[in-house]
């Protein structure tokens, strides 16, 4: 697990939130070996939903994790500050996945009506994402319900994900689009 410039009682702490949150959301939040998380950082799971989490992952601070479905997050993953993934359906993020800062990942829009009086919103579109493994999700990005990424795919910052990304890509942009294809040396 790559953790940069912790202090031994910072992790200590993070080891404490990981265990009072196994034990107090037992039934809806299933944490494995090691997970560590930071100051701040809020897992809600309501209704039905449940959230599994795999080992070595790391949440740093202020970080968002919401299901009302299922969302699962493989091992050896980290989540930096401010990011958020909010599932209503299902998110599964694979193994060794690194997301930035102020990331959100969302597999939901809010329906609208309007009509004579204004804009009413009335519930959600949902529908599934699939992260998978070795995929590095930079600053600021935006991945949008419904879409898949491949495996060894790094997704530029700022960028707007809402289609399909290939495995061993390089995508950026708003929309996203494939800038590079990656290869073996």
């Amino acid at each position: 697990m790559r953790i940069f410039h912790r202090s031994k009682i910072y992790l200590l702490k993070s080891v404490i939130r990981a265990y009072l949150l196994k034990i107090i959301n037992f039934r809806k939040i299933k944490l494995s070996y090691l997970v560590l998380v930071g100051k701040n950082s809020a897992f809600f799971s309501k209704n039905e939903g449940k959230i599994v989490v795999g080992r070595k992952s790391f949440f740093f601070d202020y970080v968002e994790i919401q299901s009302r479905g299922f969302l699962k997050i493989g091992s050896n993953v980290q989540v930096n500050n401010y990011s958020r993934i909010i599932a209503l359906e299902e998110i599964n993020i694979g193994n060794n996945v690194t997301i930035a800062q102020f990331v959100s990942i969302l597999d939901h829009d809010h329906q609208y009506k309007i009509n004579n009086s204004g804009l009413y919103l009335e519930g959600y579109k949902t529908a599934p994402i699939n992260i998978g493994d070795n995929v590095w999700i930079s600053d600021k990005v935006t991945i949008l319900k419904g879409v898949n990424i491949g495996d060894n795919v790094i997704i530029g910052a700022n960028s707007l994900v809402n289609k399909d990304v290939p495995s061993n890509s390089v995508v950026g942009g708003v929309p996203s689009r494939v800038l590079k294809k990656l290869s073996n040396h």
